[in-house]
């Protein structure tokens, strides 16, 4: 059962902090599928219009959240403007709120933007490392290591380089972390 459990928590997290191309669907009814992202800075989000009025959805939420270290940038979804594509390039937390109706809050997003680890080199087209244990208890291993990486925490906090194929986290308290080579990324859960 707990092993279950772990790997539905893999698949959930996976699906939602790294997909490909985020989006969001915007109505008056809310936010869909969900109301917060987690991406890579440079990595393109995707605003969908889902119907009423224009959603002008810009900086801040009414009750006083803002985004650090920089505003949110207005992007606007109507009928006649249905899919507006854009990429965050500086790491922070961006708070947003549909414009048009400041104060319902089920139009209230949340983006984390984590650090990217552009080389400015080529990516490689087939990036294949074999991460186990996964979970881990003190030694992750690393298996096609060819150059280091990082581990995030879940707000996108970087929490500690990786330099070896064989890596200590045995100072990580329990929980889930991403793993991030270049352009790989994988979820690993430290118990």
């Amino acid at each position: 059962m707990k092993q279950m459990l772990l790997s539905s928590l893999m698949v959930f997290f996976t699906t939602i902090l790294l997909a490909q191309f985020p989006s969001m669907t915007i109505s008056h009814q809310g936010l869909a599928p969900s109301d917060t992202l987690t991406v890579f800075a440079g990595d393109s989000i995707t605003f969908n219009y889902g119907g009423g009025g224009p959603h002008p959805m810009t900086e801040g939420w009414q009750t006083g959240q803002t985004s650090t270290p920089v505003p949110f940038p207005t992007q606007t979804v109507t009928s006649a403007i249905p899919k507006k594509t854009f990429a965050l390039d500086t790491p922070g937390v961006y708070y947003f709120h549909c414009g048009t109706n400041p104060m319902n809050s089920d139009n209230w997003g949340k983006i984390t933007v984590l650090e990217s680890v552009a080389t400015g080199v080529k990516e490689k087209e087939d990036i294949s490392y074999n991460i186990y244990p996964n979970p881990v208890k003190s030694i992750l291993h690393i298996q096609g290591f060819d150059e280091p990486g990082k581990i995030y925490d879940l707000t996108g906090k970087e929490i500690m380089e990786v330099n070896e194929s064989k890596t200590s986290v045995e100072q990580l308290p329990a929980g889930i972390y991403i793993l991030r080579i270049n352009s790989f990324s994988s979820l690993i859960i430290k118990k």
